[in-house]
């Protein structure tokens, strides 16, 4: 099966930053390759583990920050509230910044953010999905939008803050 054609114009970027398994960065960038990313950018750490990559490392656009601060840079406007991901809230170029396997994002790095989006959670058997699974939801659904994007960490299957559509 041909690969679809991405919307001209529309790019998608990943931040990594504070992700707690160095491996998970190699299953994201995977992901991120099969999902079209323009652009795979690490906050801090320089070096990763490819395993779960596949090779697909060769084809991704790699920049790196010393900081979260530093990557500031790819914002562009504020808008305030969470969308499900699976309402297709994506609509332009858009930046996304995944949260801590364990912690979710940091106060810091919701500061930063423009826009949040969570993955709905049906059943009751976790509290949370692998960041690598997270990003291939949100990669997967992604159409757009020129926003830094952050994920509210759910609980017990309701997010840790509440956001009016």
């Amino acid at each position: 099966m041909a690969a679809e054609e991405p919307a001209v114009g529309v790019e998608s970027r990943v931040v990594v930053h504070n992700i707690a398994k160095r491996h998970n960065v190699g299953t994201m960038a995977r992901s991120a390759t099969a999902s079209g990313v323009t652009e795979f950018i690490l906050v801090g750490r320089r070096d990763f583990n490819t395993f779960g990559s596949h090779g697909s490392t060769s084809h991704l656009r790699f920049r790196h920050f010393h900081s979260l601060t530093d990557a500031l840079t790819l914002r562009s406007e504020i808008i305030d509230g969470a969308v499900a991901v699976n309402h297709h809230p994506f609509r332009k170029s858009t930046t996304f910044l995944l949260g801590n396997e364990g912690t979710g994002l940091s106060p810091k790095e919701c500061e930063i953010c423009d826009f949040f989006v969570y993955i709905p959670q049906y059943g009751c058997g976790t509290a949370s999905l692998n960041v690598t699974v997270a990003a291939s939801i949100a990669l997967h659904h992604f159409g757009g939008m020129p926003l830094l994007l952050g994920f509210v960490p759910c609980l017990n299957n309701f997010c840790s803050k509440c956001f009016d559509n």
